[in-house]
């Protein structure tokens, strides 16, 4: 059965670290705290282990050697479906099945704050801000997180991109631009071919084509 330690569900017949439902960022000493129990109690010692530790060794007064978690075997934390960014900071995370450490789940983009600095600073206070965590050296995505960065971005409008006011403006010498002209309206009249936006009325560019008058002429092109 599985072993439950705040946030976290011990799953050992699907090898899932379970994170509470509302539950979007985690520490890695809390996690393997929880990961040491969990490998102690009556349902963790007849499994593999989960993972293992190495760092926070004591360098002086309130400072120790950064903590690297590695889940082993097939573990890996899952956290709740939705649409949110979920954070794994305070440590290193690493291991789980193809060196990804998150299972997949819909919607969610998991973050891995890893830590490029050799030590901990134990200090008093809130933790750190978001400002210092996104100042962290090294930052990646799990393997779900960049693939629904790479859907949200396939998925994307162009009436989406119009609209926004990221990235400056809109013109055909852009990746917008390029996805513009292949599936928006387009006409030619003579030598100049006018490129519309997503509304296929409004003129986005125009470029200068080349005729021939042997050849059948394409004289628009209709988004579909």
């Amino acid at each position: 059965m599985p072993y439950y330690d705040a946030p976290f569900t011990f799953d050992f017949q699907t090898s899932l670290i379970e994170v509470d439902t509302g539950t979007a960022d985690i520490d890695c000493t809390t996690l393997y705290d929880a990961i040491k129990r969990a490998q102690a109690s009556e349902e963790g010692i007849i499994y593999d282990t989960i993972g293992k530790g190495s760092g926070l060794d004591t360098l002086g007064p309130g400072v120790q050697v950064g903590l690297t978690v590695e889940l082993l075997g097939s573990w890996q934390v899952y956290f709740d479906p939705g649409n949110y960014v979920a954070r794994v900071a305070g440590g290193n995370l690493i291991g789980g099945p193809g060196d990804d450490p998150i299972a997949y789940s819909a919607g969610v983009q998991a973050l891995l704050i890893q830590s490029a600095n050799a030590t901990v600073v134990s200090t008093s206070g809130s933790g750190a801000t978001a400002a210092e965590v996104w100042s962290y050296a090294a930052r990646s995505l799990s393997t779900a997180g960049n693939a629904n960065v790479a859907d949200t971005l396939l998925k994307r409008t162009t009436s989406d991109t119009e609209i926004s006011a990221v990235g400056g403006t809109t013109t055909l010498k852009s990746l917008y631009g390029m996805v513009a002209q292949a599936v928006h309206n387009t006409q030619v009249a003579g030598t100049s071919l006018s490129v519309t936006k997503s509304d296929d009325t409004t003129v986005l560019g125009t470029r200068t084509v080349t005729t021939d008058s042997e050849a059948k002429p394409i004289i628009g092109i209709n988004s579909d």
